[in-house]
C-alpha cells in the first residue's frame, strides 16, 4: 500500500518516514507540505512525490494509508477530507478535539469500510506486554500507575498556541487517557484534575491527575512542559513493582530495561530493541486488508478521557 504523509512534523520525520521506508508493506511515499524541500526529501527510502496542497493530493492520490501530522486544529478537517476521499487514515494523537467529532469521524470510517487509527503507539512496545507477563509470573497484577512525562517543547512551538490546538491537555493528555486502556482495559471511574501553570492567556503547561478505574485500580502523573525532561512509568501490585524506560517515546535502536522488584530480589530484565511505530502500522495494514475495526473502540475510549480530562481541568480555572 502506498502512503501519503500530510504534514511533515519533527515528529513524523524522525519516526513515521523511517518506519514507512523499512516496512515491506508500504511501497512508496508521497509527502503532502507547503514547507517540504524536494531535494531534500528526494535521497529518502520510497519518497515519490512531493505536494504544495494536503487537499489536492487527497483528491488527486489513489486510495492509500494517509499519516496526518498536522497542528492540532487541522486534524478533523484532514481526516473528514482523507475518509471521504477513500483513504484509510493514521492521524497523530490527540487525534480529534472532542468525543463527538471522533463518534462523527469513526462512524464515517465505518461506513467507508476505512481504517481510522490515532497514532498513540507507544504501547505497541512489546515492553509492556513483557511487564504484564512479569507481574502474573509474580503471582499478582497491576493495580497502581505512576507516570511522569514533560517532554521539552519550545516556546516557538505550535502547543503553546490555543488557535492552533495546543496546550498540554492536547499536547500529553493522550498518554493519560491511554493508559488505563492499556493496562486495564478501563476508563477511568473518577478523575481529578489541578493544572499547575497556564500561559498568560490561560492555556494549560502543566498538570497533575489523579485518576481511579474499576477494582480499586489508581492512576497518578504529573504532565506538561514546565520541568526538566522526564519519561517514566512506575507500575505497582501486590507482588511486584515495575519501572519502565521511557515508557511513552523510546526511540526503536534502544534497549529497554524493566527494573524489577519482588518481595525478594531486584533485578534488571533487558529486551531487544524495537521500533513501537513500525509496529502498530503493521497492525494497520493488517486491518486494511482483514477490514478489522480494532482500532475504533481505543479511539473513542481515549477520546471520551481526554475529554473528561481537559474538562476538569478547565473546571480548576
Amino acid at each position: 500500500m502506498d502512503l501519503l504523509l500530510i504534514g511533515m512534523s519533527r515528529f513524523a520525520q524522525r519516526r513515521v518516514l523511517p518506519a514507512a521506508a523499512a516496512m515491506p508493506g508500504i511501497t512508496t511515499i508521497d509527502i503532502a507540505s507547503a514547507h517540504a524541500d524536494p531535494a531534500a526529501l528526494a535521497p529518502l527510502p520510497k519518497v515519490s512525490r512531493v505536494h504544495r496542497d494536503w487537499r489536492t493530493a487527497l483528491d488527486t492520490t489513489p486510495p492509500a494509508l494517509v499519516y496526518v501530522s498536522l497542528v492540532n486544529s487541522q486534524h478533523a478537517a484532514a481526516v473528514r477530507h482523507a475518509l471521504n476521499a477513500g483513504h484509510h487514515v493514521v492521524v497523530d494523537k490527540p487525534a480529534l478535539p472532542d468525543p463527538d467529532t471522533a463518534r462523527e469521524l469513526v462512524d464515517l470510517a465505518r461506513a467507508r469500510s476505512r481504517v481510522l487509527a490515532e497514532a498513540v503507539c507507544y504501547s505497541f512496545h512489546p515492553m509492556f506486554a513483557e511487564a504484564r507477563a512479569l507481574t502474573e509470573r509474580t503471582g499478582g497484577d497491576i493495580t497502581k500507575a505512576v507516570a511522569v512525562f514533560t517532554p521539552p517543547v519550545p516556546r516557538d512551538d505550535f502547543r503553546f498556541d490555543r488557535a492552533r490546538g495546543g496546550g498540554a491537555f492536547a499536547d500529553t493528555g493522550p498518554y493519560l487517557a491511554s493508559l488505563g486502556r492499556v493496562l486495564w482495559q478501563a476508563e477511568p471511574e473518577q478523575l481529578n484534575v489541578l493544572v499547575g501553570e497556564r500561559t498568560d492567556d490561560g492555556l494549560e503547561t502543566a498538570y497533575s491527575v489523579l485518576a481511579g478505574y474499576p477494582g480499586g485500580r489508581t492512576a497518578v502523573g504529573h504532565f506538561g512542559f514546565t520541568t526538566v525532561y522526564q519519561n517514566t512509568l512506575r507500575l505497582l501490585g501486590e507482588s511486584c513493582a515495575i519501572d519502565i524506560e521511557r515508557p511513552f517515546s523510546l526511540p526503536p535502536d534502544l534497549t529497554p530495561a524493566l527494573r524489577v522488584q519482588t518481595k525478594d530480589q531486584q533485578y534488571v530484565h533487558r529486551m531487544e530493541p524495537a521500533d513501537s511505530m513500525r509496529l502498530f502500522l503493521d497492525r494497520v495494514l493488517a486491518a486494511a486488508e482483514s477490514g478489522s475495526r480494532e482500532f475504533d473502540d481505543a479511539l473513542l475510549s481515549d477520546a471520551r478521557t481526554l475529554g473528561r480530562l481537559t474538562a476538569a481541568g478547565e473546571g480548576t480555572r
